[in-house]
């Protein structure tokens, strides 16, 4: 018998936040049927923790190896047969109490694949508030499959954590590329959604993800490959899944986005006290933006930290690099 909803929660050496995480889940007030965290080789206490944890059942499957973030995840898509929704939430992030009943709802109706996602109020390592993705207005918003590539190949935000797959007790026609390291997750969001029938918004945080230290991206973001030539790359591959072409219009608000973004990237590592590295980040965004749009987005990201920071006062954490 298929299952309504599945709970998918990669995980490695997660014992500092998945209990949190866990907690979340069975704060829902539309409970999934099973939650299962796959444990990529964990040598923390992550797998006591899930063992002892009874508020809800919870199962503990841990990989033979690590198969690395991507390859877990793609692991977590091979319930997709199993159940009608499944999400795919990190063990350091959390979701709001009436996630799973905005989202189903959201995409009941539809035969095939949907995708839905909500806006994420980001927090740090001690829960506190930091920022929310975008204007909270409580609209339910459904893009058609073009304005949602559109939206992708601008990298506009969508976290693991705020979103929801309608399966339809089907395999997923694609998987998170690995040789992504970072952007995997933006490709696979575009690639998806190409098949997808329904996609909404649902502008409400009903999610929180987590910014603390050992993000992820944290890591892998000292690779200039991964860091600023693949975000380059992801934007071309989810521009060119709208199959309409480039006009030279659109190349440059794309190049544009993506000079501001290098830019972000450039000074915050250099605030972090790595001058070298941030010159490396700017040589190597100016291969495709070129100079005149790289120092017109420059004095861009100049006036908007002035505002959101000294003017507005929005905290930000210091291991951030991209916002």
């Amino acid at each position: 018998m298929k299952s309504r909803l599945i709970t998918v929660i990669p995980v490695y050496n997660g014992a500092e936040f998945i209990g949190q995480t866990l907690a979340s889940v069975a704060k829902q007030t539309l409970p999934p049927d099973r939650v299962v965290v796959l444990d990529n080789g964990s040598t923390d206490q992550t797998e006591q923790i899930v063992k002892d944890f009874t508020a809800i059942p919870v199962e503990f499957i841990r990989n033979e190896r690590n198969l690395g973030l991507f390859g877990n995840l793609n692991r977590a898509l091979d319930y997709a047969p199993q159940t009608e929704f499944l999400q795919l939430l990190h063990a350091d992030d959390l979701i709001s109490p009436e996630f799973y009943e905005v989202m189903v709802p959201a995409l009941d109706g539809v035969n095939g694949f949907g995708l839905g996602w909500c806006q994420d109020e980001r927090i740090d390592e001690h829960n506190r508030h930091l920022s929310v993705s975008g204007k909270a207005d409580g609209a339910i918003q459904t893009l058609t499959r073009d304005e949602f590539l559109k939206a992708k190949a601008e990298l506009g935000n969508q976290a693991f954590c705020a979103t929801l797959l309608k399966t339809a007790g089907q395999p997923v026609p694609v998987k998170f590329r690995e040789d992504f390291p970072i952007m995997g997750d933006t490709l696979f969001w575009g690639a998806f959604g190409a098949h997808c029938q329904k996609l909404v918004h649902v502008r409400k945080p009903l999610a929180q993800y987590r910014w603390h230290g050992l993000n992820q991206t944290n890591f892998l973001g000292p690779s200039i490959q991964s860091l600023i030539i693949d975000e380059w790359r992801t934007m071309e591959a989810n521009e060119m899944l709208r199959g309409c072409g480039w006009s030279w219009l659109r190349k440059m608000k794309l190049k544009a986005l993506f000079a501001v973004r290098s830019n972000i990237k450039s000074k915050r590592v250099r605030q972090n006290g790595n001058a070298q590295y941030s010159q490396e980040i700017a040589e190597t965004a100016r291969k495709t933006t070129g100079w005149t749009l790289w120092l017109a987005s420059r004095l861009l990201v100049e006036l908007r930290d002035v505002y959101l920071f000294r003017m507005l006062g929005r905290p930000r954490h210091p291991k951030n690099i991209y916002g």
